[in-house]
């Protein structure tokens, strides 16, 4: 019997051994890196970075023993953390008209698959949804079915009757407060929600907590995509935007509002509002109100720029109104830096794949030329966004810091050929856009792309 037992022990030994080493983290080694850290404005020589898990263990300029890790040879290229974007819609992926009159959420979750590949593909290791029925998505990115960036969902975004979120046709509408015509298709698959009123209003943001968002999105102004909102317009109450604020504060997460000018941010702010999405038409004294606040600004320069002009999709009576506004707030990108306001990257990807992913490649080089400096937009690429990114506080889906290249930060990285510092083509950025090459290509300076110590695309080998 005791040799029996003896076995037992033995074979008992051997089975917790092989579960330990079934569940050791994997470790990965790169070597000979420039290391852009996210936060200062230089490139670190000859570093070397150990990934254990998901996360980065080491950094060191040498002396880091492998351990029996895979070892990466970064020949001299630029380790990076992976690019976040502040503002997308993910799940409007193809022209508002088609999307309301003939899709349903197959149609735009089929595509949105693709969406994510090629925003993993292009560095993007986190996006920030502010408005679509995401959910499902991100669940299956996280449980390893569709490959793609971390998501933070905001769910159906919140709007007013006659808000930038109320996308019914004109005879949908009525005419009576009794009679709301018929839902849009926005609406019905979860794109948006109209709520008007304290009660509707808690209604809705419970309703997109309960789905799964982390952060909530409000309409607080009116916009140049939906027809009857005029641009300059303020949307929802005090009483209603605070309802809204409560209630996401009461799961620890926090509001963001689509807004644009000083009345409806101060209001904003007046209930605790903590990113104001665009924002261009704000002055001085709200920048420096939003700043004093720890908010952030999460713009699409691109709104903003003369080349939307050109936009062949521009309806003619639009382009003077375009051009002016360009003109007028072209030093938008200047003051907010003047302000010390804290902004975020964002491309707005809304509508056809191929377009979205032109305008935001060209977004990453048209910063460069409003805010002064390669190093500011890498900064609001990563380690600003990953600042904005952790208010969703408990809803926050990294357990750890994103944006930067430090010890015990999540694992978030890119392998770059060339200095973006130097030039932010190596990114992605270009001055192309409607003019760019109408099919997607991926960015092959973007060598290899790792999540959460995962690699996913590496062309290096």
């Amino acid at each position: 019997m005791k040799g029996v037992h003896q076995a037992l022990l033995f074979c008992l030994a051997l089975l917790s051994s092989a579960a330990m080493a079934a569940e050791a983290p994997s470790r990965i080694l790169f070597t000979n890196v420039n290391v852009f850290n996210g936060t200062d404005d230089k490139l670190l020589e000859n570093q070397q970075v150990l990934v254990v898990g998901d996360r980065i263990s080491q950094i060191a300029d040498g002396g880091i023993d492998s351990g029996g890790a895979t070892v990466i040879d970064g020949q001299g290229r630029t380790l990076m953390p992976g690019l976040i974007d502040g503002h997308a819609h993910v799940m409007i992926n193809a022209h508002f008209d088609t999307v309301e009159k003939n899709m349903d959420l197959g149609d735009i979750n089929i595509r949105s698959i693709r969406v994510m590949e090629r925003f993993l593909r292009d560095g993007f290791t986190s996006v920030r949804d502010m408005g679509g029925p995401a959910f499902a998505l991100k669940r299956n990115i996280d449980d390893g079915h569709v490959i793609g960036p971390r998501l933070y969902p905001s769910g159906g975004f919140v709007s007013q009757t006659s808000g930038h979120g109320d996308f019914r046709d004109r005879a949908d509408g009525g005419f009576s407060q009794h009679s709301d015509g018929d839902l849009s298709n926005f609406e019905r698959m979860g794109i948006g929600n109209v709520a008007n009123g304290v009660p509707e209003v808690l209604k809705a943001v419970r309703l997109n907590l309960r789905n799964g968002a982390t952060q909530i999105k409000i309409m607080a102004g009116g916009g140049g995509s939906s027809r009857f909102d005029p641009i300059d317009t303020t949307q929802y109450s005090k009483d209603e935007v605070c309802a809204a604020v409560e209630a996401a504060a009461d799961w620890g997460t926090y509001v963001a509002a689509h807004v644009f000018n000083d009345r409806a941010v101060n209001r904003l702010l007046d209930c605790g509002v903590k990113t104001f999405e665009h924002g261009f038409f704000i002055n001085d004294d709200t920048m420096k109100r939003i700043a004093k606040s720890g908010g952030f600004v999460v713009p699409q320069m691109w709104g903003i720029s003369p080349d939307l002009a050109r936009n062949p999709l521009m309806p003619a009576d639009k382009i003077p109104l375009v051009k002016a506004l360009g003109q007028q707030y072209a030093d938008f990108g200047e003051r907010l830096m003047k302000n010390k306001v804290k902004v975020v990257f964002a491309s707005d990807y809304v509508g056809v794949s191929e377009d979205a992913e032109r305008a935001r490649r060209y977004e990453i080089w048209w910063r460069s030329q409003k805010f002064g400096s390669n190093f500011e937009v890498l900064k609001q690429m990563t380690s600003v966004a990953g600042e904005m990114l952790a208010l969703s506080g408990p809803r926050n889906p990294a357990k750890g810091k994103l944006g930067v290249i430090e010890v015990d930060a999540i694992a978030d990285i890119i392998l770059v050929e060339g200095n973006p510092l130097e030039d932010i083509s190596v990114i992605g950025g270009t001055d192309q856009w409607f003019d760019a090459e109408p099919e997607y290509q991926p960015i092959e300076t973007i060598q290899l792309v790792m999540r959460d110590g995962i690699i996913y695309f590496n062309t290096m080998e």
